[in-house]
């Protein structure tokens, strides 16, 4: 028996276990396979600069659960790479403000077309019905993280 299906586990551990293999799997599916031009951390700032852009280092920070001093220091390799530049806020000049330059749109564009087939590839894996249920399964989880997180 799998030890994290283990129901005389302590839940705790049993939410730990699967917590770690639930991050590396997702992981796999959301590109860290893709690392020949970024690591998986700096994919997930360009990832919400390209939601949120422009968006405060102070606020990445806190949209990617990282410390300013560990964003900041992403920010300025992603800036040297290219990827990113830093402007100044348009209300308060002291804000640094970070955006994705070109470069950066055409890393991001190609990179979630490949997680896109990345997905496309387990969905087709799947049954109809396996599909569905895992489709719902991903919906209850993020609806129950919100919950608990927000």
């Amino acid at each position: 028996m799998d030890h994290l299906q283990d129901v005389s586990l302590d839940p705790v551990e049993r939410i730990e276990g699967m917590a770690q293999e639930l991050i590396r799997r997702l992981e796999l599916l959301s590109g860290s396979k893709f690392q020949e031009e970024i690591s998986y951390g700096q994919y997930k700032i360009l990832a919400v600069i390209h939601n949120h852009s422009p968006v405060s280092v102070g606020n990445l920070g806190r949209l990617v659960g990282s410390a300013q001093s560990t964003t900041s220091e992403m920010v300025a390799r992603l800036t040297k790479s290219g990827l990113v530049i830093k402007v100044r806020g348009p209300y308060d000049g002291r804000v640094v403000m970070v955006e994705l330059t070109e470069q950066g749109r055409q890393l991001m564009r190609q990179r979630r077309k490949k997680i896109r087939e990345s997905y496309q590839n387990l969905l087709t894996r799947l049954t109809e019905t396996e599909r569905e249920s895992f489709v719902l399964s991903v919906q209850n989880l993020e609806s129950l993280l919100a919950k608990v997180t927000d």
